[in-house]
């Protein structure tokens, strides 16, 4: 159903984006995006900012790992004051980005800002995102961004906001229990 909203899948050649909160599935989105590449024996890209990429998820997802390049970032838990560790992951995080397409040959290249500061993403230029669409142009590879927000709105690319819902089972207050989630594309 996804892919028939996007006419076939994620536009090449263009930076598009999935956002939504957490638990609205933009991990999933990113993960069913990525094992479809593999599959097809495509080589992906995960510009990890926040060094939160989950290996053991993926492969649960479909994801080769072995067609995978993942470029972690410092892991944002620890150490240094967020602001400065998140505005310094995004700066190295874009730059990978950029060089990874640049470099070609991948199918998708992902940078993952999901778990970074917002207002480190917000601190960025409005060029910054041309500038990545434009490195993108006549490429065969699809840029996907995945935030809170909306990011960088491309053009060309699409721009997906999730919403995740829980389920619920149980005939009875004592008895409720999730059950799941349902995603929907706002």
């Amino acid at each position: 159903a996804f892919d028939q909203a996007l006419s076939g899948g994620w536009p090449r050649g263009h930076v598009s984006e999935v956002v939504g909160p957490p638990s609205s599935g933009r991990t999933s989105v990113m993960m069913a995006t990525l094992a479809a590449a593999t599959s097809k024996g495509g080589v992906v890209a995960v510009v990890d900012v926040a060094d939160r990429f989950d290996p053991a998820s993926a492969v649960a997802a479909g994801v080769d790992l072995d067609r995978v390049l993942w470029v972690r970032g410092p892991n944002m838990t620890w150490g240094a004051p967020q602001s400065t560790v998140g505005d310094l992951a995004v700066r190295r995080g874009l730059r990978a980005f950029d060089l990874i397409v640049r470099a070609g040959g991948f199918a998708v290249v992902v940078l993952e800002l999901a778990d970074v500061p917002e207002r480190a993403v917000r601190a960025l230029p409005a060029s910054t995102w041309l500038r990545l669409a434009h490195v993108h142009e006549d490429r065969d590879t699809v840029g996907l961004l995945v935030g809170t927000a909306p990011i960088g709105r491309s053009a060309g690319g699409v721009s997906v906001s999730l919403r995740g819902t829980g389920e619920w089972a149980g005939a009875s207050a004592q008895s409720r229990r999730l059950a799941g989630l349902r995603v929907q594309p706002q």
